[in-house]
């Protein structure tokens, strides 16, 4: 079994929303993403997808995109995004899918040879753009959620322990709040999508603080192929 990992979707099959617009990198992505996957996934290896998942604004409409990534292979373990409004609850959300898609929310789960913690992740006081006023309340939400999950990790001992979020926990390598509780808790690694390409790439958007690494998997970031990072989650603290 091997570990993969792919971020930022962004498919809108039901709702025609083309990426394109947002860089020529973009252009025909859905099939850039399934070329690649079916190159390197194998059905029984996992894929971590760490949201933006669909733009969908409903389930219905989510449902082709979810589709989508139901038929691609190995297990999938997605988490919420800041553009998954379709995403109403896990339970939900597990009630429409079929086999091959897990949704986690602010938990954790033992995937046999290593625990899997995720949450969704909030921007921090480093990030620019940053406004006490509108994000110091769901910033400490966020933070109390990724106390549960590490919680919930912390009840299946002697297992490497990776996470997955959505938000970086890392800004220009400087750890947040958030990154400092991962690296605490001796999170191996930590995936994380949300950045897109800007015009240029900062290299410390993949760091290592301590025995803890974090590495931005965006699809654009990976020209849109899953990262496989079975070594790094398995390397245990």
């Amino acid at each position: 079994m091997r570990v993969f990992a792919l971020s930022d979707l962004h498919l809108g099959f039901s709702v025609g929303k083309p990426m394109d617009m947002f860089g020529s990198e973009w252009l025909n992505h859905p099939a850039k993403i399934k070329s690649n996957w079916e190159r390197l996934v194998s059905p029984e290896d996992i894929v971590l997808v760490p949201g933006d998942i669909s733009w969908g604004m409903t389930l219905a409409q989510a449902e082709e995109d979810l589709t989508f990534l139901q038929r691609l292979p190995g297990g999938k373990y997605i988490c919420k995004g800041n553009h998954d409004y379709w995403w109403q609850s896990p339970s939900r959300v597990r009630g429409m899918l079929g086999h091959g898609i897990t949704p986690l929310q602010n938990t954790a789960v033992d995937l046999e040879s290593f625990v899997l913690a995720t949450s969704r992740g909030w921007s921090s006081p480093l990030w620019e753009g940053y406004s006490p006023s509108t994000d110091d309340k769901v910033y400490r939400r966020e933070l109390l959620r990724m106390d549960t999950a590490l919680q919930t990790a912390g009840g299946i001992p002697g297992k490497p322990l990776a996470y997955m979020m959505h938000y970086p926990p890392v800004v220009d390598g400087k750890p947040t709040a958030f990154a400092e509780k991962l690296v605490s808790a001796g999170v191996s690694l930590c995936v994380y999508g949300h950045l897109h390409f800007d015009g240029s790439w900062n290299p410390l958007v993949n760091t290592r603080i301590e025995n803890t690494s974090f590495r931005l998997v965006s699809s654009d970031y990976l020209d849109f192929t899953p990262l496989d990072i079975t070594e790094e989650v398995m390397a245990c603290c």
